[in-house]
């Protein structure tokens, strides 16, 4: 029997649709909305906390326009923007409201603000912009106006960085460069956003890329048009965990909504499952996808034969450390696996090993909705059952995961603390 699996929308295209979408109506050029044919779904947190931090940024704006039309005192009013623990929200939001010459109030949850940030916001200040952080409270205080000129980032610890700057400079008053230095982790996601932004109209010349860098020319004062709706596909990282069930069960599932050409780097899933049905070693690297290193681990216990997934020390400035807590449910799940230097060496073993391997019970705690993913798919291959402590964090990207994961019958090994 085959179960069928709506897919949800793309968190990562919804976040920069989104924002073009508003910079369009700002722009006095109509709306645009983001649409999806899928059911069961309600937005993510990750998700509301951006359509949340634009209405309010929008509700400024709007207040501001009609003030000066009546020749009226400007609000003197901050916007407070309740990221939570998005950082796509807000390192895109950061750069747009510079963009705009905003001051705003960001408010973080969570270790948020213990992720890479300070390479953003050293780029923008040195394009007029100030920053307050207090990382004790989470928050982040705005001021200034970006200005055109030229802008030179790390693609070293998050392609973000580049791809909030990529939507924030083409409304400035001036003509502008970027130049995103290599490596570049996830660099799809800057494709992803440069095809995005085309879709409204924007033009972004690539003048130079070497070995080193790559460059974009962005000229000022352009107008984001384009599309009246904007049909969002279904989301590849949490798709994978539905072929990931499928390669370890044997289950059956038939998952509607995923764009098979997809811009999306965790596409490569597919990739991936095609050389792990192969004995003998595997090597994958986890620096273009980031994202499935915790189900590719998981997916390695279950073959035959040394999985090693190279470049991932990065995962240690997510939602969580996820080196450790990858760690933590292999060794709680009886894997067998070595970690040095950025490089994950996983030794694959029958489900019988591994159902023989556990104790009675496995206690997981986390507050990562990526590994409440892995320590599920994780309950696939051990006997006993395993007790998530955090499950609720599933909300942050897949609010309706247990129901879908009740809706395939493969819940009866998991327990929610």
């Amino acid at each position: 029997m085959t179960t069928i699996i709506n897919a949800i929308p793309s968190k990562s295209i919804y976040h920069r649709v989104s924002i073009c979408s508003f910079i369009k109506e700002l722009q006095g050029n109509g709306r645009c909305v983001p649409v999806w044919n899928f059911d069961e779904f309600r937005l993510s947190d990750d998700m509301e906390a951006t359509k949340e931090s634009l209405a309010r940024v929008e509700a400024l704006c709007m207040a501001t326009a009609k003030a000066k039309a009546m020749r009226r005192q400007v609000p003197d009013y901050i916007p407070v923007l309740d990221i939570k623990e998005s950082g796509a929200t807000l390192r895109f939001m950061l750069s747009l409201v510079s963009a705009l010459g905003i001051s705003a109030e960001f408010r973080t949850e969570g270790c948020l603000l213990s992720r890479p940030l300070k390479e953003l916001t050293t780029a923008l200040t040195k394009g007029g912009c100030n920053f307050f952080i207090d990382e004790g409270k989470g928050i982040i205080r705005t001021g200034g106006q970006l200005k055109g000129g030229d802008y030179s980032i790390s693609g070293r610890n998050s392609s973000q960085f580049a791809s909030g700057l990529l939507m924030a400079l083409p409304i400035l008053g001036g003509n502008s460069t970027l130049t995103i230095e290599k490596p570049i982790v996830s660099r799809s996601y800057i494709d992803m956003t440069l095809n995005i932004l085309n879709d409204f109209e924007i033009s972004i010349i690539k003048m130079e890329e070497t070995d080193s860098m790559i460059k974009f020319h962005i000229p000022g004062d352009q107008q984001f048009r384009g599309p009246e709706s904007y049909s969002i596909e279904g989301d590849w990282s949490n798709g994978a965990f539905w072929l990931g069930a499928e390669q370890i069960t044997g289950n059956r599932f038939l998952i509607k909504g995923l764009n098979t050409v997809s811009l999306q780097a965790d596409r490569k899933i597919v990739e991936y499952i095609k050389l792990m049905r192969g004995e003998g070693k595997v090597v994958i690297d986890g620096s273009t996808t980031p994202d499935l290193v915790p189900i590719v681990a998981v997916m390695a216990m279950a073959r035959e034969g040394e999985t090693v997934i190279e470049n991932i020390e990065f995962l240690r400035n997510k939602e969580s450390d996820r080196i450790s807590g990858i760690q933590e449910i292999l060794k709680a799940c009886g894997g067998e696996f070595t970690y040095e230097d950025g490089t994950l060496r996983i030794t694959g073993m029958n489900q019988g090993d591994a159902e023989n391997s556990t104790p009675e019970f496995i206690y997981i705690s986390t507050k990562d909705h990526r590994m409440v993913m892995m320590a599920v798919l994780a309950s696939f291959l051990t006997k006993d059952p395993i007790l998530i402590d955090g499950w609720e964090n599933i909300n942050k990207s897949y609010p309706g995961f247990f129901a879908q994961l009740h809706k395939a019958e493969l819940d009866g090994n998991i327990g929610r603390a």
